[in-house]
């Protein structure tokens, strides 16, 4: 198997681990959107660490090689996964599936701009089959207001985008040191986030507040471990298969192939928690995946025969 066929499988077995975040979120008790991230970044921590030890190349020769662009991707990453909570607790589902949407178009433009990676026209096409096939599934539940959630949703797919672009171009081996810095990101970030307070009115900030949140074992221990088995399972292997999977895929195309996740969340959701998906639903996920579907194994028949 080739190098770039490995890729589309990585990246699909990446949104296929993300897309089952809505399983998750469903079976939470009564843990706050900032300690369900603490204990995921946690533990997704815990896991790209076990997965670097394993590699090759040892970790100590790893951090003497940091580069800027290691630090800029766990800045661009850390705050990505904490933009996901903000998003859904200030938008709707529907807002944030859409806004994400523009995932392949960033990563076209970025591919372009900065690793001036050509894409062909068929990848522009099935972007834009791909995104009508979103708007189909999400088109109802789009609507106006909650500028601050559709403001903070667009980070999503400007975060995913670049950090394809970065693991791209990077010439490390691979970036899961960057990975694990980006966790720390997210980890340091959720902990004193506990003491913030978001409403439409006002928003306030208490470093106290969130200390006590964390010191305290306030959280079931129920919504500790969901919370653990998504920074496994979810965001850990999904990104870290991401990480694996873009540095053969082009940017295009890795963003194209992330789609597939908000295809796959209400599946998950249906079948885990018995939340019917719209007929629309079906209609635009079936446009996404025949896109997706027909862009890579054109790309990949393109790749075997050249």
């Amino acid at each position: 198997m080739s190098l770039y066929s490995r890729g589309i499988l990585m990246i699909l077995g990446s949104a296929f681990c993300l897309s089952t975040s809505g399983i998750g979120l469903r079976v939470i008790e009564s843990a706050n959107g900032w300690q369900i991230l603490f204990y995921r970044s946690l533990s997704m921590m815990g896991l790209v660490l076990v997965v670097l030890l394993l590699r090759p190349e040892p970790i100590a020769r790893r951090i003497k090689n940091l580069t800027l662009d290691d630090f800029l991707l766990a800045l661009v990453l850390g705050t990505g996964f904490c933009a996901y909570v903000f998003a859904l607790l200030q938008t709707t589902v529907a807002n944030a599936l859409f806004i994400f949407s523009a995932a392949p178009f960033f990563a076209a433009v970025l591919g372009w701009l900065v690793l001036r990676e050509a894409v062909p026209v068929r990848t522009w096409l099935a972007i834009g089959a791909a995104m009508v096939g979103l708007a189909v599934m999400v088109g109802a539940g789009v609507m106006g207001g909650r500028v601050l959630g559709n403001l903070i949703a667009l980070w999503l797919p400007m975060s995913y985008a670049i950090s394809v672009v970065l693991v791209r171009r990077s010439k490390q081996p691979d970036m899961l040191l960057a990975l694990l810095l980006a966790t720390l990101v997210a980890t340091v970030i959720s902990f004193f986030c506990n003491g913030i307070d978001f409403s439409a009115a006002e928003i306030s900030f208490s470093l106290g507040a969130g200390l006590k949140a964390l010191t305290i074992p306030a959280v079931p221990a129920r919504d500790v471990w969901v919370a653990v088995a998504m920074g496994i399972f979810q965001v850990g292997a999904g990104f870290i298969l991401m990480m694996l999977g873009a540095r053969h895929v082009p940017a295009a195309q890795v963003g194209l192939l992330a789609l597939v996740e908000p295809v796959l969340g209400p599946i998950w959701a249906w079948l885990a928690a018995s939340e019917i998906p719209a007929e629309t639903t079906f209609i635009g996920g079936a446009v996404i995946l025949m896109a997706v579907g027909v862009d890579a194994a054109i790309s990949a028949k393109r790749k075997s025969a050249g």
